[in-house]
């Protein structure tokens, strides 16, 4: 009977499995929003964060985080998005400024995130709560979450991130700005989970991103 039970169970776990999978691919097969040709635009900033080492074969936030902007930058180029993306050997605040000179439609950092090699989650975070910002901050977050089984840390405000200084990023943009922690580069789990899932962390935000603007911007969607 034990062994009869068990053989069910393992049968339930393998359906389910499948199921997942099925869904899984099911939400990469969907459909995305085309824009008319440059309608709308966008900042990409991946982290440029070289020295911010991550575990076992992570090597660094920038490499990782820049293979993550590979797969979204020519999904949204694709699809009809303005694509700006920013230099790595640049600074943040060179960011911030080509982006307001550029009057894109929207900012989108990309980094992984650290703390004490034990804690797990993916985090968005936004200047303040309210508005198109936290809009698109769920999008994304809710899009990382789709695929990834650690905790979900939510939507934070940027805007006394270090205390005396908000999280440049978030603060200085001129239009609606979030930041994605992917995960944590310095725990193993988190970390493993990056590297084995570069593409379909890529797709997904870059879904995240089309939504985003086919909600904001109805007008530019191609007919």
């Amino acid at each position: 009977m034990k062994k009869f039970n068990l053989t069910l169970v393992l049968a339930f776990v393998a359906a389910a499995a499948l199921v997942a999978s099925t869904n899984a691919q099911d939400a990469q097969k969907k459909e995305l929003p085309k824009f008319k040709q440059d309608a709308v635009s966008l900042w990409l900033s991946p982290s440029n964060q070289i020295h911010n080492i991550g575990f076992g074969e992570y090597r660094s936030e920038k490499e990782r985080m820049n293979e993550v902007a590979d797969v979204v930058e020519p999904i949204l180029k694709k699809q009809g998005v303005k694509v700006y993306r920013n230099d790595p050997n640049e600074s943040i605040k060179d960011y911030t400024r080509r982006a307001n000179e550029l009057n894109v439609d929207l900012y989108f950092a990309i980094h992984s995130n650290a703390a004490n090699k034990k804690a797990r989650g993916n985090e968005v975070w936004i200047h303040r709560r309210g508005g198109e910002a936290e809009r698109f901050a769920k999008r994304v977050n809710e899009a990382i979450m789709s695929i990834y089984d650690g905790p979900d840390r939510g939507i934070k405000e940027g805007y006394n991130r270090f205390g005396d200084r908000p999280l440049w990023e978030t603060s200085d943009s001129h239009m609606p700005a979030c930041l994605v922690e992917i995960a944590f580069h310095d725990e193993e789990k988190d970390a493993t989970w990056i590297m084995e899932n570069i593409k379909p962390i890529g797709e997904v935000l870059a879904q995240a991103v089309l939504e985003h603007l086919s909600a904001e911007h109805p007008d530019a969607l191609e007919k």
